[in-house]
């Protein structure tokens, strides 16, 4: 006889426990099995009678995209209520220097939400994420909610995007924005710092977001925050001190992988023309990742030596801005987790020294 446990069916339990056949406590935003899967909950939408033409005034225009794609309803508590005050008051001012970013990134960028699950899911992640990096004793209660609205944000935004058309490209693009954010601001949510695969996979979520930046510009001119990206994007050029260009020619000359050589070139120049993008360098932060082929990312997911040492000089770049909570120590980051994933034996035949590339990632440092 099959020893297996029969539990009460539960009609409101969230759809992972209901399509494993468990029962589920309803615990918000994740049960206690989701919890311990890794995944994140999804409750079936509830059903509130409502008048056609309430339904109908309601609905917001150009909701169409969420619609198809969002099958649940949205759940947001208490929790949740408190991050949105928190990102109006206080993150969103604190995302990208000048009057004009505090004006896009805390009032028209929220006004989107209100109508978004896709944006709304991107706020409250970027809150969660600032109160896990300052609030030490409350770290897991916010990286835990800002994990479950970014998957939950990613997986719309995916969706989204395997659409032909959609009235909802703006949005699309706005999110774009928001994702290199939440993957910088990551690390500041753990007790230990990333490895060298944990940084790729971070980067690799920048790099998917390369698919909205290369749509038709339609996309960005409808967005209402395409005046700021106009004026915060648009790169001009840094002086490099010889120190550090003699760095990146000795660097390319030592290379022969067509790939690497050619990452290398892309490095240079963004880092001469495109570095300091904004009042504080760092509208532009993630965009090398995004420029590089996909056979240099498969070097770099293989460690070959060659592209981590270009992939270390991506340091010059992460430790140019000034400090911003998302941002900052990016270099340490980086230069420890590769410093990790070296061999002695490499580090010792190239000449490998933590210390000299951590001077060597201070160079641009914004004054």
């Amino acid at each position: 006889m099959s020893s297996r446990r029969f539990h009460r069916k539960s009609r409101s339990g969230c759809s992972h426990c209901k399509k494993r056949h468990i029962k589920c406590d309803e615990g918000r935003p994740n049960c206690a099995n989701c919890q311990r899967a890794g995944v994140v909950c999804t409750y079936d939408q509830l059903k509130v009678p409502s008048s056609p033409a309430q339904s109908a005034s309601a609905s917001p225009a150009g909701s169409t995209a969420s619609t198809l794609v969002y099958d649940h309803a949205p759940t947001f508590d208490m929790l949740d209520l408190t991050l949105m005050h928190h990102y109006t008051i206080s993150t969103s001012l604190d995302l990208f220097a000048g009057q004009g970013s505090r004006k896009i990134w805390q009032e028209v960028i929220p006004r989107e939400a209100q109508s978004s699950p896709l944006l709304m899911h991107g706020l409250l992640a970027l809150a969660s994420m600032q109160l896990a990096s300052t609030r030490l004793n409350e770290r897991q209660i916010y990286a835990t909610r800002a994990l479950a609205h970014q998957n939950a944000g990613t997986r719309l935004f995916r969706s989204m995007l395997e659409q032909v058309r959609t009235p909802d490209g703006h949005v699309i693009f706005i999110f774009s924005m928001i994702l290199p954010i939440l993957a910088f601001a990551f690390p500041h949510t753990c007790d230990d710092p990333p490895d060298i695969d944990g940084i790729l996979d971070l980067f690799s979520l920048i790099r998917g977001c390369k698919t909205v930046w290369l749509m038709n510009p339609e996309l960005i001119d409808a967005s209402p925050v395409a005046q700021w990206v106009e004026t915060t994007i648009v790169g001009h050029p840094i002086e490099m001190k010889p120190e550090v260009d003699h760095r990146f020619q000795a660097l390319r000359a030592s290379l022969t992988n067509p790939a690497d050589i050619v990452a290398c070139d892309q490095l240079i120049d963004f880092t001469r023309g495109e570095l300091a993008t904004s009042p504080d360098g760092v509208a532009n932060l993630g965009r090398w990742p995004t420029m590089v082929s996909d056979a240099f990312w498969m070097r770099l997911q293989n460690h070959e030596l060659d592209s981590l040492l270009v992939l270390s000089h991506y340091s010059v770049v992460l430790g140019a801005p000034s400090y911003r909570w998302w941002t900052t120590n990016w270099d340490s980051i980086l230069l420890q987790a590769i410093d990790k994933a070296l061999p002695e034996a490499d580090k010792k035949a190239t000449g490998w020294d933590y210390a000299t590339m951590m001077k060597f990632a201070n160079s641009c440092k914004a004054r």
